[in-house]
């Protein structure tokens, strides 16, 4: 949690002694406890993705392996990596921070890329900035599909990363927005790269599960629709992408379970920095052969995203429908 974010949860909820009981002392033990045992036994396990055999890497936000190999549509070779990160935070930094990648553009939906990393690819494409949805606080993969797309043929000779949103909260399924009418969805991490106040309009989904205001059962559920809301999204992208197309996902979630291996007896939520329990940093790596490969160059410069490409998708996704 970062310190503006933790500094604003204190001015909030200071006297909420139910905030302290299901949110703070949880935090705080997790801090304590939990956070360094796994420095101590397994803090450099992970793989490094730019390491790996791909065109293109396709990734899910916070898709667990479990949930991904039961509701997969997609055909290819499933197996499981280890993420470096336990939130995407890590993910990013332990991957790119500090390195440049002029062979690679990466497209997101996910603020957190502005807000973690220094531009060290040959592009970002920040699709949040235009595609914003207002009503749900989050980027629709329709939108990602396109500028994916676009950055492909604008970088035909480019490793591309494209990073959903989903199967991220805020639920946009429609049995998930019935079950979650007031939730959050991921305008902090938006307010925090365009240098607003770090904050979320509602509780978390995470925070709602640890203050008892919603069951277990229904945010695995809705997190399911959320995964195959976006599997038909993906496909599009499989199929029309050249060369061979991981996908994959920064990390996943806990959802009541212990951090195991961790001995503490303590259930946690969502995904925490930190905490490289096996149902956060065991991801999908599915792999789909094009028919051909990518010819890649790595060029001696990067770049982000020209004042004309962002101009240009900013039509595309308008004559789509998806701005106003």
């Amino acid at each position: 949690m970062d310190f503006s974010i933790l500094k604003t949860n204190l001015q909030r909820h200071w006297n909420d002694t139910s905030w302290w009981r299901d949110i703070g002392v949880p935090y705080a033990v997790r801090t304590a406890l939990v956070q360094p045992y796994f420095r101590h036994v397994a803090d450099d396990e992970g793989i490094a993705v730019v390491d790996e055999d791909w065109d293109n890497l396709l990734i899910l936000d916070a898709c667990r392996y479990d949930m991904f190999r039961d509701h997969n549509t997609i055909e290819g070779e499933l197996s499981t990596r280890i993420s470096r990160g336990s939130n995407t935070e890590e993910f990013l930094t332990r991957n790119f921070a500090g390195g440049t990648f002029n062979d690679i553009v990466y497209v997101t939906a996910n603020p957190q890329v502005d807000v973690r990393l220094e531009a060290p690819f040959h592009a970002v494409v920040s699709v949040w900035k235009d595609a914003w949805d207002d009503e749900l606080n989050t980027v629709m993969p329709e939108a990602m599909v396109e500028a994916t797309l676009r950055a492909q043929e604008e970088y035909p000779d480019k490793r591309i990363i494209s990073h959903f949103v989903q199967p991220h909260y805020p639920f946009v399924g429609e049995a998930g927005q019935a079950l979650f009418e007031n939730q959050a969805g991921i305008e902090l991490s938006r307010r925090m790269a365009t240098g607003d106040a770090a904050a979320s309009d509602h509780l978390n989904v995470w925070d709602m599960l640890q203050r008892g205001e919603v069951a277990e059962r229904d945010v695995w559920d809705a997190y399911c629709e959320n995964l195959q809301v976006v599997l038909p999204y993906v496909q599009e992208l499989v199929d029309e992408l050249e060369g061979r197309t991981v996908v994959t996902s920064d990390h996943g979630n806990l959802i009541g379970e212990t951090p195991y291996p961790c001995p503490v007896p303590i259930r946690m939520y969502g995904h925490p920095p930190g905490v490289y329990a096996e149902s956060l940093v065991k991801v999908p790596w599915l792999v789909v052969e094009g028919k051909t490969r990518r010819t890649v160059v790595a060029e001696t410069s990067t770049t982000h995203e020209s004042d004309q490409s962002v101009d240009e998708a900013t039509e595309r996704l308008r004559d789509l429908g998806y701005l106003d």
